[in-house]
């Protein structure tokens, strides 16, 4: 009875929430901001036009206002307006809420025209005018009250070795989510005091209980090298009994960091990864065949019409050919030859043994560093696609002999050769173009997440966020 009581006053202290309670609250108030604003757009022009209010002749029309939502929250998701872990940036919130209306706007009104209703577009650009400084006003208001004390999410960890160090330094760092680390907890009862370090432990396993109602916690985070035993469950059991939430130390750093942790690669991951992928597998790589092809209609004429420029530019810059090829390791570890544009000095690679790219290699030539860039050095592997050696969406090719450095040093990577290597993947709208083994090692963590979560919807996202790359320059 008393851990029911407890339960029931946890669950009402204060305004915390975890991730998926937070962005639901988000879409909501976006939304009813949105329409809000559409019927002001109506009512604004009826008073101007003197045509007197007629919304609902506006809204017998329905069927412009779901396109109109539907293009609305889809842009906000694939511009990460609801990623928590970057939504308390005032800077990112405000630059994103203007470029999702601008892209809102370009995308509905085409639409608006095949659904025989050109008005809705001028309400619509209406309502954008309405809508983008209400939703930015919200949003600022929301970073602000998150700030404060009341919104502060208190968090007590379970164990003090190398995986609880590494989870407080990563909640250390991300301030703006207002974590609160109330202290350690020790799991291990032989371990001496001195053992933990400089780490902040305020009871071991048995004080668990009390330490939940003296610290008020929200969330125990399990970050115990040691694994779950017998007495950690019985410690998680009465934890849900008092309505505390929990969290595995890897569930909570991939959600933050969208990114695998090497350590937690084991057997049970992998035979994960292999289930997940063999669910429907015929019916995935046929949807993802179409959309590649669908997407080669688009980039090949794109690529016959830079190419004579391109071209020009590599051959004029540097002596050489203008393509080159090189062998990569594809799905289930199979070799092909990938097509690439020219960045480097002619026979770069003179010794015949492969070298990782430095920041300011002096191999890279003016117009390779352009490209690389832009990520236009990649184009010709459109061909690469057609031929289904790749895909447009996933992780990128490695050459065998990195393949096999890999394989060394990280237990199941076959795991990462499980689909088809990309044009673009999940790491590189992510990290930067990577020159040295460590990066190889952080952009597979990427590879390993996009692995075990694809999604067309991920696709989607890692596709848009490609585009931003790219006219940021932001490849290497």
């Amino acid at each position: 009875m008393d851990a029911f009581v407890s339960g029931i006053r946890n669950r009402h202290q204060g305004f915390q929430a975890p991730f998926s309670e937070r962005r639901l609250v988000l879409i909501m108030i976006d939304t009813f901001l949105l329409a809000l604003a559409t019927v002001a757009s109506i009512l604004l022009r009826d008073w101007v036009t003197n045509s007197g209010s007629n919304i609902q002749q506006v809204l017998d029309r329905w069927y412009w206002l779901i396109p109109w939502f539907g293009i609305w929250l889809g842009i906000s998701f694939l511009n990460d307006l609801y990623d928590i872990p970057t939504s308390y940036s005032k800077y990112l919130t405000v630059t994103r809420i203007l470029t999702t209306g601008q892209l809102s706007f370009i995308v509905y009104l085409p639409i608006s025209f095949l659904l025989l209703n050109p008005a809705s577009s001028l309400l619509v650009l209406i309502s954008l005018v309405i809508a983008i400084p209400a939703v930015t006003g919200w949003r600022l208001f929301y970073i602000k009250i998150s700030g404060l004390q009341a919104f502060h999410y208190r968090v007590l960890i379970i164990g003090t070795g190398k995986q609880a160090k590494s989870i407080a330094g990563l909640l250390k760092s991300k301030a703006e989510l207002n974590f609160e680390v109330l202290g350690h907890v020790e799991d291990d009862l032989t371990k001496p005091e001195s053992g933990t370090g400089n780490l902040t432990v305020i009871g071991d396993l048995k004080d668990l209980p009390r330490l939940i109602s003296e610290t008020r916690a929200h969330e125990i985070i399990l970050a115990s090298d040691k694994g779950i035993n017998q007495d950690i469950l019985q410690c998680l059991i009465e934890c849900q009994a008092r309505g505390v939430r929990m969290i595995r130390m890897p569930d909570l750093y991939i959600r933050l960091k969208r990114r695998v942790p090497i350590n937690e690669i084991d057997a049970d991951w992998a035979f994960h990864a292999i289930q997940s992928q063999a669910l429907f597998w015929r019916m995935k790589l046929g949807i993802k065949r179409v959309i590649d092809i669908v997407l080669i209609l688009f980039g090949l004429p794109i690529l016959g019409l830079i190419l004579p420029l391109l071209a020009l530019a590599i051959r004029l810059d540097s002596p050489g050919p203008i393509f080159y090829r090189q062998v990569r390791c594809g799905r289930a570890g199979k070799p092909f030859y990938i097509f690439k544009f020219r960045t480097m000095v002619d026979k770069a690679e003179k010794d015949g043994k492969p070298q990782w790219a430095k920041k300011n290699d002096s191999r890279i030539t003016r117009v390779g560093r352009f490209l690389r860039k832009a990520r236009l050095d990649e184009l010709p592997q459109l061909i690469n696609i057609l031929r289904g050696d790749m895909s447009f969406i996933g992780p990128r090719p490695e050459r065998p002999d990195f393949v096999n450095m890999l394989r060394e040093k990280v237990p199941f990577y076959d795991t990462r050769l499980l689909v088809k290597p990309g044009l673009t993947g999940w790491a590189q709208v992510h990290y930067h173009y990577g020159n040295s083994a460590e990066d190889a090692l952080v952009k597979l963590q990427y590879d390993f997440y996009y692995i075990r979560h694809w999604s067309l919807w991920l696709d989607l996202y890692i596709l848009f966020r490609t585009v931003a790359v790219v006219f940021k320059l932001k490849g290497m």
